[in-house]
Parts: structure tokens; sequence; C-alpha cells
């Protein structure tokens, strides 16, 4: 059984419109023992450096939804906000769901979901939970329409005021699907005071407040719009404060619509030009492409061919080991033959020097028997009868 089964578990929904500051308060909501879970979509340099906190396959389940319903994230309209997630076209998809919910998003004693599309699909979201006996609650973040609007141009290069009336849609979405007692919270009061706004939440959720954890998880630096305080209510930020009607007629008044399709469509030609420019680039670059890939052929080839030779090198190399092994083979045999004669030759000088010996000797023999004859033969009287007997003995 997955460990989010054995506790009982409170399931907590981030809803906020995109750019409004969702992330750096799950960011805050991490530092106080919320957990998101290890399917996180990766950060992204320039969009959201430190993260999304959302869930990659809640994200996917929710773009299937809203297309579904005939819709995208950047294109929700009055139809939409009215769908009815319970009916049959969506049926398939809450096995699916349901077993996303199940095994968890971390071993926090709060678990967190947090993704911009919940502002229009958070009563299917709320529904399983409800069939699956998991208590859950909901923490809305508000922001300034202008900062919201500013923050998609600069990510997204839509015109401010298509960004406004794409805010609009959300907060709507907001008001029909989020009930009276969720958190509230002000993505500026966040900024401003972390460890305040996460007491709030804290005397609802079990949730353990740190001003030195929240102090490093929640970076003012990362917010790049900010309204300016002059001006109308949008640039102000206390549109948050008007209603519905209010701020569609706010937002009609500095952007009409008119105005908005012409800018959104100078938006879509500018678009057009750059993926124009980026085909053209991309064309290049294939070309490029194809011209390196013959290069790597022709490279390839010559490879071959060196691998070739440098085998063909290797068997002669073999070839040649093998004949220098014998022809070592055959010298050892001659160096032990000439060992073997070297040592014969030793033993026949030995002995030629042991018969010059014994010849010396015997030629001294021969001259002291000669020596002796003569001075026999010397003797008087009888010395020249032994001479005359001598010499007939020898003839």
């Amino acid at each position: 059984m997955h460990a989010a089964a054995s506790r009982r578990r409170h399931l907590l929904f981030v809803v906020g419109m995109h750019r409004s500051g969702t992330s750096a308060l799950c960011a805050a909501l991490q530092a106080c023992g919320a957990s998101f879970g290890d399917h996180l979509l990766d950060p992204m340099a320039g969009v959201n450096a430190e993260g999304f906190w959302e869930d990659a396959e809640v994200v996917a389940l929710n773009q299937t939804l809203l297309a579904r319903a005939g819709a995208d994230w950047y294109s929700v309209g009055e139809p939409q906000l009215e769908t009815d997630w319970n009916t049959a076209p969506f049926d398939d998809l809450r096995r699916a769901a349901t077993a996303i919910i199940r095994r968890g998003f971390g071993a926090g004693r709060v678990e967190a979901v947090k993704d911009p599309r919940l502002c229009i699909t958070l009563p299917w979201w709320r529904s399983l939970c409800a069939d699956l006996g998991i208590e859950s609650s909901i923490c809305v973040i508000r922001r300034s329409p202008a900062e919201v609007a500013r923050s998609l141009q600069a990510r997204d290069g839509f015109p401010v005021g298509f960004g406004l009336r794409l805010y609009q849609i959300y907060r709507r979405g907001i008001a029909q699907h989020v009930p009276r007692d969720a958190v509230c919270v002000s993505y500026h009061n966040l900024l401003a005071d972390p460890a305040g706004v996460l007491a709030e939440l804290a005397a609802a959720l079990p949730l353990e407040v740190s001003a030195a954890a929240l102090a490093s998880a929640v970076r003012g630096e990362l917010r790049h719009q900010v309204a300016d305080g002059n001006g109308t209510p949008l640039l102000q930020g206390a549109a948050g404060e008007l209603d519905a009607a209010e701020l569609a007629a706010e937002i009609e008044r500095v952007y009409p619509a008119a105005q908005t399709l012409r800018d959104m469509a100078a938006c879509i030609a500018a678009r057009g030009a750059r993926l124009t420019e980026v085909g053209e680039a991309h064309s290049e670059a294939l070309a490029t492409l194809r011209q390196r890939d013959a290069e790597l052929q022709g490279l390839a080839r010559e490879h071959r061919q060196a691998l070739a030779t440098i085998a063909e090198r290797d068997t002669q190399i073999a070839s040649l080991d093998t004949r220098l092994a014998q022809t070592g083979a055959h010298l050892a045999t001659a160096l032990a033959t000439i060992d073997e004669r070297d040592s014969q030759i030793v033993e026949f000088d030995r002995r030629l020097a042991d018969i010059g010996a014994q010849h010396s000797y015997a030629l001294q023999v021969i001259d002291e028997r000669d020596a002796q004859l003569q001075r026999v033969f010397a003797r008087p009287g009888i010395g020249w009868l032994l001479r005359a007997l001598w010499r007939y003995e020898t003839r």
C-alpha cells in the first residue's frame, strides 16, 4: 500500500491565474511542510527558474479536460466555465485521475496540488476527492491584473488587453468554483510578509511556519512585474477589489476590445514573421546538417577503410609474430647447439693440453735417457763396446 494511504490525508488545491504568484505560494507551503510529490514539471529558465510546483500528470489531465471542452488554457471562454465535468465525455479520465490522487503527492501532512487550470477544472478534482473520502481545501492567490497581464506579455507575447481579458475569465472561474470559506491570499502580501500569510494558512491547515525557511523560499527578486501606483486601478493593483462588472468596464475603457484585437493580430503577425525567420534558419540549419551528414558519411567511409587497413596490418603483424616466434625457436636451438659445441671444444682443448703435457714429459724422459746413454758410452773401456751394440740393435 502507498505510504499516503496509511495516514489521514489532506489535499490542498492551490488555485490562481497564470503568473499570479502560485509558484511563490507553493515554495512557501513547501518550506512549512507541505509536499508536492515527485512528478513535478522541470524548472524553466526565464519563466519559472525555481520550478513550477505542478504535477506533470495533473497538468496533462487538465489540458485534456479543457481540450474536450473545446478550449485551452489561453482560450477559455464562458461556455467552458459552465461545463459539467461529471458527464460522459470525461468519464474515461476519472480512472487515471483517481490513480493520480491515490498515489499521492508526497509524504507531507498536507499534500498540495497546483495548476492554474484548476480555476476551471476544480469541481472535477474535488468530486474525485469526495468519492475517495479524502479531505480537501483550497487556497486562492490573487495578484494585480495589470501585473498578471504584463507577465503574460513578457512570457507569451500576449497583448496586455488580451491578458487582462484572460485574467477576467479565470477570475470568473474562481468565483464560480471556489467556496466562500477558502483562504485567499495576496501575492503582494506574500512577498511582503510571508510568515504572516502562512500563519493565516496554518490556522486552518497542519503547517509549521518557519520564518527562516520562508526567508529563503520566498524571494522578492523573482518578481519582475510591479504595478507603478499611478493611473487606473488596473495599474495600481487595486482591481482585485472591483466586482466583475467594474473590472470588465475598466478593462474595456483602458484596453478596448477593438484595439486588443488589432494588437493580437499584430502579435500573431509578428510571431508569424519570427516563425518564418526561424523556419528559414531551420532550413539553413537542415542544409548545414545534411552537408555535415555527407561529410560524416565520407569520414565514416574513410574510417571503415582505415579499420580494414588496420585489420590487414594486424593480420600481417600476427603472421610476423608467428614467424618471429619460429625464428626465435630456431635461434634457441642454434644457441643450445653452440653451447654444446663450446662445451665439446673446451673438453677437446683440455684433452689437447693433457696430451701436450704428456708429450713434453715423454720428451723430457727421452732426453734424460739419452743423457744416461751418453754417460754410459763415455765410460773408458766398456763404453765403445756398448755403443757398438747399441748401433747394432737400432739398425
